[in-house]
């Protein structure tokens, strides 16, 4: 057993850290509570203390990676003031932090279909987050005469919906920068549709 730090650091996260470099390598389906057990140095009942299952650790790596995403948006949206540039950074970093989790995790996106249900329960609360800030951001823009919108709700759904479309090329093998010119191309059709110039 390790020394020190480690063991002043709560189980818990101890826990998840390790798991989750577990499942970046070898995916939901080939990790096993053993192997959690093994990188965490606790012992097997230990992780069943704080878990139900190896799902459950799961869900909170997860949660700990939307927490890092939500905590990136609210950061660079705020460092904008003008509107459109504000939306250019949720993109932007929202697409940014995909590539780079996508890459990490490369293992989950081999067999992203067969744990395609638990990954979308698990991203169902984030994308009413993401439909929430791209509203506060159109109605920041309206509030500011730059963008023309009467449905924010509507519009919000539509342009998430829109977005939701550019996750699927992280499921199957594109370029990325073919990627971020689509990407690109899509801000500003977007951005005009909204626009009242």
């Amino acid at each position: 057993m390790k020394t020190g730090m480690a063991e002043n650091r709560d189980p818990r996260q101890v826990i998840i850290v390790a798991a989750k470099g577990l499942f970046a390598r070898f995916g939901l389906g080939k990790t096993t509570m053993e192997d959690i057990a093994r990188a965490s140095n606790k012992a097997k009942s230990t992780l069943y203390y704080y878990f139900k299952s190896k799902e459950d650790v799961f869900t909170s790596v997860i949660m700990l990676e939307i927490a890092g995403l939500k905590a990136a948006i609210g950061q660079a949206v705020r460092s904008e003031d003008d509107p459109g540039d504000r939306f250019r950074v949720f993109v932007e970093t929202r697409l940014k932090y995909f590539s780079k989790k996508t890459d990490q995790y490369i293992s989950i996106r081999e067999d992203y279909h067969k744990h395609h249900g638990l990954i979308n329960d698990l991203l169902d609360d984030y994308s009413q987050w993401e439909i929430a800030t791209i509203k506060r951001i159109l109605e920041y823009g309206s509030a500011k005469g730059v963008f023309d919108v009467h449905d924010f709700v509507g519009v919000s759904r539509g342009l998430f919906l829109a977005l939701k479309g550019l996750e699927y090329p992280w499921v199957v093998d594109i370029s990325k920068n073919e990627l971020e010119k689509s990407t690109a191309i899509l801000l500003d059709i977007l951005l005009k549709g909204v626009s009242r110039n």
